[in-house]
Order: structure tokens, then C-alpha cells, then sequence
């Protein structure tokens, strides 16, 4: 198989896993990845389709330039928000993937002024800091719009929208799938663990100094099979 069209076909589990998973609503969001500089790919428009992510495939995925022109695919325009994406693959040269998702429980960090505490392993991919943009409208639409919300990701995992979303880097497909849902898991988490009381929180420094890189590598590559398996029995990898 032609590495491009193997990238199309993760590309677009990416997209489905996010909506099995739960890190979004409604089938909204979108999952994208450089391909070369000044070249994304993405899934075409499907809401204009009345469809959504839910069922993308590999056929879904276009390839657009850094203005939104579709270069190679079968839609007349990708998914709208493409402007975060071609400004962080711009600034960040360690992104090679980038989503952005309707999270439930992450926006509830983002509504309530409330900081992601350091009390999970999840919440550890977070230690430098989750950053919250609070610009209108509550919709990338614009490359201005865009290049200040990479301005405040800054060397971050993830940068929150506030009252939108999230909008998540990563190295790979892969990394970027699984730090969404890390995200998710530990907002989560919190929601619900301060219901019983007051969080307990790891020391920021002593969180710094622990070297988990080894245990994280183990632990995506574990939960990366998880999700496809999670498609493979809804029948849902084409």
C-alpha cells in the first residue's frame, strides 16, 4: 500500500475513534496531520454531506495547502477550524498531528475557570501547562484567529477553546488520538473525584522529575490497539 493512502486510512480511524471514544459530540471535530510542509490532510466537509466523522473513510481525507485549497480529494472544501492547524504545523516543528474535538468534560474545565490538577497519570501529560484561549467567535474562522490560538498553545499538549472545545497536538496519529483522550479521561476524572471531596494533588516538581517516557510509549501503543479493536467490533474499520 502507498504510505499516503495508509496515512489517509489511520487518518481517518483517527477521526472515527474520536466519536467512538466519546471525546466529542454530535460527530463534530476533526482529526488532521502534515503531510509535507505547506500540505495538510483532513476529511473533506462532510457535514454539507449530512454526514460526519463518525463514518469517515480513507476516500473522506483530502489534502489541502496552508489557505484551505483543496489540492487532491473528492470534496470542495475541508472541515472548517483548518486555520489552527496550518499555523501550529507552522510554529511547532515537533506536531505532526493535530485535532480538535467537542470535548464534554475538558470544556467544563474551560467554562468554569477551573485548572486541571496534577492528581492522574493522565493529568501528568499536562505539566507544562494547559492554556485557555477565550477569543470569539466560538469557531476558528480565520487565519488570524488562528495563529493567536498557537500563540497560546505555545509548547503545550493541548490548548482549550473556551465555551468550544479543545484543540490538541501530538508527533503522530496516534500520540495525538491518545493524549485527546488522556485529556478527556483526567477532566473526567476530576469532575467527578471532586464530588467527594478535595483533590489530591502530585507535587509539580516531583511530577517534572519523574522520567515516564518508557511507560508512556508502553501505554499508547496499548491503547492505540484498544481503540481500533473498540472499531473492528462495531464493524467500523473499512
Amino acid at each position: 500500500m502507498p504510505v499516503e493512502e495508509g496515512l489517509r486510512q489511520k487518518l481517518a480511524m483517527a477521526n472515527r475513534i474520536i466519536v467512538n471514544e466519546n471525546l466529542t459530540e454530535l460527530g463534530r471535530g476533526h482529526v488532521a496531520y502534515k503531510l509535507e510542509e505547506g500540505k495538510i490532510l483532513i476529511p473533506g466537509h462532510l457535514h454539507d454531506f449530512q454526514r460526519s466523522i463518525a463514518d469517515c473513510t480513507a476516500s473522506d481525507i483530502v489534502t489541502i495547502d496552508y489557505d484551505g485549497n483543496v489540492l487532491e480529494g473528492s470534496y470542495p472544501e475541508s472541515m472548517h477550524e483548518f486555520y489552527f492547524y496550518s499555523e501550529v504545523f507552522q510554529v511547532r516543528r515537533d506536531v505532526k498531528a493535530a485535532l480538535h474535538m467537542h470535548s464534554f468534560y475538558a470544556n467544563l474545565l474551560e467554562i468554569t475557570d477551573s485548572k486541571l490538577q496534577m492528581s492522574t497519570r493522565d493529568s501528568f501529560l499536562f505539566i507544562d501547562g494547559l492554556p485557555v484561549f477565550d477569543g470569539l467567535p466560538l469557531f476558528v474562522n480565520t487565519k488570524e484567529m488562528g495563529y493567536r490560538m498557537a500563540q497560546a498553545l505555545g509548547k503545550s499538549k493541548a490548548v482549550l477553546h473556551r465555551g468550544h472545545g479543545a484543540f490538541v497536538v501530538g508527533e503522530s496519529i496516534e500520540d495525538v488520538v491518545i493524549t485527546a483522550a488522556s485529556l478527556e479521561r483526567a477532566a473526567k476524572k476530576q469532575y467527578m473525584a471532586s464530588a467527594l471531596g478535595s483533590i489530591v494533588e502530585y507535587d509539580h516538581d516531583r511530577v517534572r522529575r519523574t522520567d515516564t517516557k518508557d511507560i508512556r510509549e508502553e501505554v499508547s501503543g496499548i491503547d492505540w490497539g484498544y481503540f481500533v479493536t473498540r472499531l473492528e467490533k462495531k464493524g467500523t474499520v473499512y
